[in-house]
C-alpha cells in the first residue's frame, strides 16, 4: 500500500491533520482553488486525490485522473500531438486494433488504474506492432521494450531482431498481411526467450515473489520503440512546472545512466541542443496545461551526434509526470545559492553569478558499509586533519561545495550528493574528489 492509502485508513490521523494545517490560519478552510495551502507529493494517485479532498486543500501535483499522460505511450501521444521528434514504435495511430483495457479477473481481481486505459497488453499484440514497422521499412540493431509505468528506467529492456529482420528483408513478400503474421509469430518466441530486462531480478515469466516481465505488460500496458544510437549519444533532459496556465521551465540537464536506469545528472545540458530541448519541453507543458494538468514534469531525450555534419539529432523519448531524480539536486542548488533559471537555460544567483552542479542519488563505497551519519559528518568537520574533506565541505559564503543526502543508507554503503560549482568543470572537479573522498573514508 502507498502512504496515503494508510493515512485514508486512519480517520484519527486525517482529523489531526486537518487541524494542524488549518491552526495556523484561525481553523479557516480552504476553498477547492484557495492557494494558502496545498499538498505537495513526489507522484500522483487516485488516493494521493481522495487525501487531498479529505484534507480540503489543493493537490499541487498531476492528480491520479492524469497519469495516462506519464505512460511511455501517453508520452508517444503528447509528441505526436505537440510535432515533437520521437522514435519510430509501436502503438502508432495504425496499431488502434491492438490496444485493450486491463481485466482484473486475471490479477485475483485487483483493479490496476492502468485497467482504465486502452493499451498493448500482450507480447502477441505487441509483437504484431513491432512486425508492422518492419514491414514498413523500419529496421533498427535493436528495439527498446518499455512498460508503461517505471521508474529510472527500470521497466525497459531491449532485444536484438536483426536475424529475423534480414530474413524477412531476403525473402520474397506476397501478401502483406501474411508476412506481417509470420513475422510476429517468430517476433513473439523471441520476446520470451531473449529479451533482456534493465532490472537484473526481473524475468519473462513469474517467479516466487518476482512478477515478471510478462504479467507487468497485461497489468501496465507496453511500447515498443526503435533503439536511437549515434557516434556520441547522450540523455538530456528538461525538468518544468505547470501552474494554471504558466509553463516554468527549471532546468536542463545530462542525465547520467547505466544503460537505461538514472543513476545522476549534470546541470545544464550541452549547449549545442539546450535551446531544442527547452521549446519542447514548453510544448510539452501547454499540452499538459490545456488538459488540466499541473505541477512537475519531466521530458527525457536522447540526442546522436552525427559524425559527418556534427550536428545534434534529438528524439523526445518519455513525459514523466512527477517529481524525480533531477528534482531534488535542483531545489537544493535553488535553495541555498537563491536564484533561478534564465532564459539560456542557464541558473544564475541573485547577484548574477552562475551556478552549475553534478549530483548522483546511489554512489555506493565499500568504505561506508556500516558507518552512520554521524561518522560522516564528524570526518567532514575535520576539515584542519583531513584536506580532502576541506576541498569538498560546502563554503557557505562562496556558495560552492557538495552538500549529501539519503543519509539513512549510509550503513549499506550507498548515498546521495551535489556538487555545485561556479562551471559544470569545477562541479564535476568537486564530484570526482568526493568519490576519492568517500572511497578512501575510514571514519566508521
Amino acid at each position: 500500500f502507498f502512504l496515503s492509502d494508510k493515512i485514508l485508513r486512519q480517520k484519527k490521523l486525517i482529523t489531526l491533520l486537518q487541524e494542524l494545517i488549518r491552526s495556523p490560519f484561525g481553523g479557516k478552510t480552504f476553498e477547492q482553488n484557495d492557494n494558502t495551502a496545498g499538498m505537495c507529493v513526489f507522484t500522483g494517485s487516485y488516493s494521493v486525490d481522495e487525501l487531498s479532498h479529505e484534507l480540503g486543500i489543493k493537490l499541487l501535483e498531476a492528480s491520479g485522473e492524469s497519469l495516462h499522460f506519464g505512460t511511455k505511450q501517453g508520452s508517444r501521444e503528447i509528441f505526436a500531438a505537440c510535432d515533437i521528434s520521437h522514435p519510430a514504435g509501436t502503438p502508432s495511430l495504425e496499431d488502434e486494433d491492438l490496444l485493450t483495457y486491463g481485466d482484473s479477473s486475471e490479477h485475483g481481481g485487483k483493479v490496476y488504474w492502468a485497467y482504465n486505459h486502452r493499451y498493448i497488453r500482450s507480447s502477441h499484440n505487441l509483437a504484431i506492432g513491432i512486425a508492422r514497422l518492419i514491414v514498413r521499412g523500419v529496421r533498427p540493431r535493436k528495439w527498446v521494450v518499455k512498460l508503461n509505468q517505471g521508474f529510472s528506467g527500470k521497466g525497459n529492456a531491449s532485444i536484438d531482431l536483426q536475424h529475423i529482420q534480414r530474413r524477412f528483408a531476403e525473402c520474397q513478400v506476397g501478401d502483406l498481411e501474411e508476412a506481417t503474421f509470420r513475422l510476429a509469430k517468430m517476433i513473439e518466441k523471441e520476446l520470451a526467450t531473449n529479451l533482456k530486462c534493465e532490472d537484473p531480478k526481473m524475468t519473462w515469466l513469474d517467479t516466487p515473489g518476482q512478477v515478471g516481465f510478462r504479467t507487468q505488460i497485461q497489468r501496465l500496458g507496453v511500447i515498443a520503440e526503435v533503439f536511437i544510437e549515434g557516434e556520441v549519444p547522450t540523455s538530456p533532459s528538461i525538468q518544468a512546472v505547470v501552474e494554471a496556465n504558466d509553463v516554468c521551465i527549471v532546468s536542463t540537464h545530462e542525465q547520467v545512466l547505466a544503460g537505461q536506469v538514472y543513476s545522476g545528472c549534470r546541470n545544464p545540458c550541452n549547449p549545442a541542443y539546450r535551446a531544442s530541448i527547452m521549446e519542447a519541453g514548453l510544448k510539452v507543458g501547454k499540452f499538459l496545461a490545456a488538459h488540466g494538468v499541473r505541477g512537475h514534469f519531466s521530458v527525457d531525450f536522447l540526442a546522436s551526434k552525427q559524425p559527418e555534419s556534427g550536428s545534434w539529432d534529438v528524439y523526445a523519448v518519455e513525459v514523466n509526470l512527477r517529481q524525480g531524480g533531477t528534482t531534488h539536486p535542483q531545489a537544493t542548488m535553488a535553495l541555498l545559492c537563491g536564484g533561478s533559471i534564465c532564459s539560456d537555460g542557464l541558473f544564475r544567483t541573485n547577484d548574477g553569478e552562475l551556478r552549475c552542479y553534478v549530483a548522483t542519488d546511489c554512489h555506493y563505497s565499500e568504505n561506508l558499509n556500516g558507518c552512520t551519519e554521524k561518522s560522516l559528518v564528524d570526518a567532514l568537520e575535520c576539515t584542519s586533519s583531513n584536506p580532502e574533506a576541506r576541498k569538498i565541505r560546502w563554503n557557505k559564503a562562496d556558495r560552492i561545495g557538495v552538500v549529501f543526502h539519503l543519509f539513512k543508507f549510509i550503513s549499506t554503503g550507498r548515498i546521495g550528493f551535489t556538487a555545485i560549482g561556479r562551471t559544470v568543470e569545477e562541479s564535476q572537479t568537486l564530484f570526482n574528489d568526493t568519490v576519492k573522498f568517500l572511497d578512501s573514508f575510514r571514519g566508521c
